[in-house]
């Protein structure tokens, strides 16, 4: 079984998530004005997990749809935020080629796949279903930032008593991926992560059908650059 089909459909995921409904009052807003397109636009927020952004992307005026793996984030997204959803698989999407004017990937959400031909083809699906001039935002966490967090903890446990878990990270051997452990309700979880430099996020965009017109280093939209927490980049279809 993929880490993320165990991960995130296991009750232990919204205990070790719990702080994002917060931030999702910051992230939401600046991150749908960062995909910028126009009140009336088709966004297909892709992985939408429990919807805690969905309400920000409706504010812009948008005809919004959400997918994920997840049944129980499904579930909690149709009860707190009702949309219209569907259940899919990043790699196949349900969806008709040119459906959709945008497409909201946010908080690393790409790179959860074991090979890069799998990545790329989540990338390719992405492009698939905008119609021609459709706008991506690609929302990932900035790797020379990352590296310099864990590399004053790597390999140690660490322990978040409020959130009752506790967790360990390590880079794979090749130095590509991020793998945390986590403990959480008497359960192990295991995430596995592939983190990409600019460039292979680049590479990976411009091969699936993508222009990155934009790149910025922050929600706030300042200018991207190798030392930021986070990659945001705006793609558009070719």
């Amino acid at each position: 079984m993929d880490w993320f089909a165990w991960d995130f459909d296991h009750p232990a995921y919204f205990q070790i998530y719990a702080d994002k409904d917060a931030e999702a009052a910051a992230e939401g807003p600046a991150l749908a004005a960062l995909l910028d397109l126009p009140p009336g636009s088709r966004v297909l927020d892709l992985p939408c997990g429990w919807g805690r952004l969905q309400p920000h992307l409706v504010a812009r005026g948008w005809e919004t749809l959400g997918g994920d793996l997840s049944r129980m984030n499904l579930d909690r997204h149709r009860k707190d935020h009702p949309a219209t959803l569907a259940r899919l698989d990043l790699r196949a999407l349900p969806f008709r080629a040119g459906c959709a004017d945008g497409v909201f990937c946010a908080y690393t959400s790409w790179g959860y796949f074991a090979t890069d031909a799998e990545n790329l083809r989540q990338l390719a699906e992405f492009a698939r279903v905008l119609r021609p001039g459709g706008a991506l935002l690609l929302d990932l966490a900035g790797r020379s930032s990352l590296r310099r967090t864990i590399a004053e903890v790597e390999g140690q446990w660490l322990e978040f008593p409020d959130e009752g878990y506790e967790e360990r990270a390590t880079w794979s051997p090749d130095g590509r991926r991020i793998r945390t452990e986590r403990r959480c309700q008497g359960e192990a979880f295991r995430h596995d992560i592939w983190i990409p430099t600019d460039t292979e996020v680049r590479t990976s965009l411009a091969a699936a059908g993508f222009e990155v017109v934009a790149a910025y280093g922050g929600l706030d939209g300042r200018s991207w650059s190798e030392d930021a927490e986070r990659w945001i980049y705006r793609g558009v279809r070719r």
